[in-house]
């Protein structure tokens, strides 16, 4: 990848920066105006103005990061009363979002030394959003080490080219590298967290009770799957919207942590049996891992002999870490030792898997989803199949994309997980999708759902 200089941006023609400003003012202006006019606007262009303003909106906070930038390198920062860039940014946004301002501030700090221009041009291209380039400069030097072969710029420039997938998804690719190349950090930071973990609740005076929980990334990725899992809407059983389900996410997920603590407390006192059924059955954790994390690894490090019966190191040799990482249903990245944990005292599946995943297939016995086949269903699409959803799989339906009643089978291949709403609207445009055993790709193109069985 070219590295890129401030050297590459153009400077713009005599009189640009007046036209600009009288500009700005007059879109700030304009923007008085939006709300007013909305009720003139067709359902199309209702929609071209939300994405143009969230747009728009991202290439703003870009270029006020390179502003901050430039003024640091003036020293008007410097010459100031502000405490610092973000303090002085803030004087100039009142009312602004802090924590939007605390990261326009940040990242202009950064932007303003010469060692970062492939982010500033990245900004100022617009390849790249401010919480992107926040995220890559968080996570470049925690993975540099690792990576003695590497070059900074080209790192940084690899990281914000997944600018479009959000900055969750630069901490995961942080969390892959350092498990497949340092996984002890991995059990060392899991060990470290768990000692300065705490849970404390304060009386307020409303009459409710605040609880207030920070937690390992092991532990919370156990007690979020099971809030998850017992937080879905309650499906709706009519046409009257007073059956629908009301509740907001946060009072379900409420609901489901006061279920699961009266059924831990009615099975710990003896008054209740063990869970069994629709209660125990969601709340599983679906871990997958390829053949070369459970084996390779091991056998390339010669440690297969060294281990006993139990998987703990014998003739006292030093731990075994292996290269890579587990990933759950709900996105957790855990590294072997916390799943260890998990496999002690949770009803955690291991999904061992070669290269695609393993097509299963039970034909037409069978019209539903359940068992093994639901879950090599939850592995491959991880959440919603329909095109910009994310919810989660306890939520979600195994759709068959060709309909059980026009044919379709009940394999890997004409399955789809499908959140309650968007599994009503396929039916309802009769829409269809290619489905493999790595992915599925809707066709938003409506009618085409086959409706008859094939010849």
């Amino acid at each position: 990848m070219a590295q890129l200089t401030n050297a590459t941006r153009q400077p713009a023609a005599p009189g640009t920066g007046a036209r600009l400003m009288a500009h700005l003012e007059q879109v700030a202006a304009d923007l008085q105006e939006w709300p007013g006019a909305l009720w003139q606007l067709d359902e199309a262009a209702l929609g071209a103005v939300v994405g143009s303003m969230l747009r728009i909106g991202s290439r703003f906070e870009n270029v006020a990061a390179l502003v901050t930038a430039e003024a640091l390198s003036r020293g008007t920062v410097a010459n100031s009363t502000a405490t610092g860039a973000p303090a002085w940014v803030a004087r100039q946004a009142v009312g602004a979002e802090p924590t939007v301002v605390r990261r326009v501030g940040a990242v202009g700090v950064e932007c303003a030394d010469p060692r970062n221009d492939v982010v500033a041009e990245a900004l100022a291209s617009g390849s790249a959003s401010v919480p992107a380039a926040a995220a890559a400069l968080r996570e470049v030097p925690r993975v540099l080490p690792l990576l003695p072969t590497a070059d900074r710029d080209d790192l940084l420039g690899r990281y914000l080219s997944l600018s479009d997938h959000g900055w969750r998804t630069l901490r995961q690719l942080s969390t892959r590298i350092v498990g497949e190349f340092a996984p002890e950090q991995l059990v060392r930071d899991e060990e470290r967290q768990q000692e300065c973990e705490s849970v404390f609740w304060t009386d307020l005076p409303s009459g409710l009770t605040r609880f207030v929980a920070e937690l390992s990334g092991g532990h919370a990725a156990a007690v979020k799957h099971a809030l998850q899992a017992l937080s879905a809407p309650t499906p709706e059983t009519g046409d009257d919207a007073s059956e629908r389900d009301l509740r907001t996410p946060a009072k379900r997920r409420a609901d489901a942590l006061v279920r699961l603590v009266d059924t831990a407390a009615g099975v710990l006192d003896g008054s209740s049996p063990r869970p069994v059924g629709e209660f125990g059955g969601t709340a599983k954790i679906l871990v997958t891992l390829d053949y070369n994390t459970l084996y390779e690894g091991l056998r390339s490090a010669g440690r297969l002999d060294q281990l006993s019966e139990h998987g703990s190191a014998a003739n006292g040799c030093a731990p075994t870490y292996l290269p890579g990482i587990g990933r759950t249903t709900d996105g957790e990245l855990l590294d072997a030792g916390t799943l260890r944990r998990l496999a002690c005292d949770a009803d955690l599946i291991p999904a061992v898997l070669g290269g695609d995943s393993e097509p299963l297939d039970v034909g037409r016995a069978k019209r539903l989803f359940t068992g093994g086949l639901r879950t090599a269903v939850i592995h491959r699409d991880q959440h919603c199949t329909f095109p910009c959803c994310d919810r989660p799989p306890d939520w979600c339906d195994a759709h068959h994309v060709r309909p059980w009643w026009a044919g379709g089978e009940t394999t890997l291949t004409n399955a789809a997980l499908l959140c309650a709403r968007h599994h009503t609207i396929v039916h309802r445009d009769l829409l269809t999708a290619q489905v493999t055993t790595t992915s599925v790709t809707w066709d938003l193109t409506p009618g085409r759902m086959p409706c008859q069985p094939a010849a």
